[in-house]
């Protein structure tokens, strides 16, 4: 019998040297793959008997791409699945339909062995087969999932803010969105009734006082999920379709999100037209970082901002005793300044929004900000904070 070829793929450089040479002194002709893209030029050039592959090859679920591979171009070859998750075990059943078996690692390589050799010998077992459909049939099918796991990460995103806006506010864009990717086919422009709801979308985050990071972050999120669904539904998606059909999804969320942009940016200068100008408006700004300080007051000026700074303790305290529209407060100032300032600034100016520029993962900090922007952002998150707060604070009737 010749010596049974065999791909093995992992990104653990040391797995994969020390499983690969436990094979090799087991009969085996071994060939390593450390990525997906290295596995699949191997299978597009070379024939094997067995397959071995890691589930998550740097991303989770990337091991679908090779088995799909696998199993298209030599369906003859034994596969196997590794995954280092025991938890998966009752998920990994339904890939136990398309493979000969799956192993939790660490693998015994025993058992591996013994079960490679006697699937090699032995009858093939009966895998079921599962109808390759396009992209837009699996996303039919899972809408329900995409607009559920949609919410629940917009929900807990700190960009997006969503607290103040309620379910039906927040999705209200989705469901027609998800219709259209759908129906979507690559270089195809919105449908007219789309279109305007991208732009009646931008229009109204505009008026919910949301931010337009928010809006990028809302489409980043809805491609995010479709790729998840598209890794869960890997086995099923007809392959030789599928980069066509995630590019005319992509395609479409970046057209709705341009339109909903331009939206947003009309009705800001709608807004800023009748209110006049915008310019004037007296922001208070306090940070112990000097030169940082010195830049972000020079950015705001440039803005049309009027802008008020300090550089002691003394001078904060007295311009704390003025009224000002906003309060922009960094994080280079110890915990106990921030707080002091900020409760200050709330009691002089109740209705005035205060934005936070902080460092890191400022999401576990306990910040008494109506927004937070992170200083490695740079100017135009600043500004586009500051603008937005107190788009929030004039707009009638928003939470």
């Amino acid at each position: 019998m010749a010596t049974p070829r065999l791909l093995f793929v992992d990104d653990e450089p040391s797995i994969r040297a020390t499983l690969a040479a436990i094979l090799k002194m087991r009969g085996f002709e071994v060939t390593t793959a450390a990525t997906v893209s290295e596995a699949l030029q191997y299978i597009a050039r070379q024939t094997f008997d067995v397959l071995v592959s890691d589930l998550n090859i740097g991303e989770a679920g990337d091991g679908f791409t090779v088995v799909s591979a696998m199993r298209r171009t030599q369906p003859s070859a034994a596969t196997f699945i590794l995954t280092g998750y025991p938890a998966f075990e009752t998920a990994l059943e339904a890939i136990r339909q398309q493979v000969d078996d799956y192993f939790v690692k660490p693998a015994d390589v025993q058992s591996l062995v013994e079960k490679i050799h006697s699937r090699l010998i032995g009858p093939r077992k009966e895998i079921h087969r599962i109808e390759p459909r396009r992209l837009p049939g699996i996303l039919e099918e899972n809408e329900r999932e995409i607009f559920r796991r949609w919410l629940e990460a917009a929900r807990v995103d700190p960009l997006i803010d969503a607290r103040k806006l309620s379910d039906e506010e927040l999705t209200d864009h989705l469901p027609l969105l998800i219709d259209e990717m759908i129906r979507s086919e690559a270089g195809q422009k919105l449908s007219p009734k789309t279109l305007h709801a991208a732009l009646r979308h931008g229009r109204t985050r505009f008026e919910q006082g949301c931010s337009i990071p928010a809006l990028i972050r809302e489409a980043r999120i809805l491609h995010e999920v479709v790729s998840r669904i598209v890794h869960e539904n890997l086995l099923a998606v007809e392959i030789s379709f599928l980069i066509t059909d995630i590019m005319a999804v992509g395609e479409t969320i970046q057209a709705y999100l341009e339109e909903s942009i331009r939206a947003f940016l009309h009705a800001r200068h709608e807004h800023v037209e009748a209110a006049g100008d915008g310019k004037g408006k007296s922001v208070l700004l306090l940070s112990a970082d000097r030169e940082l300080s010195l830049l972000r007051k020079h950015v705001l000026q440039h803005a049309g901002f009027a802008v008020a700074r300090a550089d002691s303790r003394q001078e904060a305290l007295q311009l704390l005793e003025s009224s000002f529209e906003v309060l922009v407060i960094s994080w280079s100032l110890s915990g106990e300044s921030v707080a002091e300032f900020t409760e200050m600034f709330r009691k002089r100016n109740p209705n005035a929004p205060v934005i936070g520029v902080v460092q890191g993962k400022w999401q576990d900090l306990k910040i008494d900000a109506d927004f937070t922007v992170s200083g490695e952002e740079g100017p135009e998150a600043l500004l586009e904070a500051v603008d937005t707060a107190l788009t929030r604070a004039q707009l009638p009737g928003v939470k």
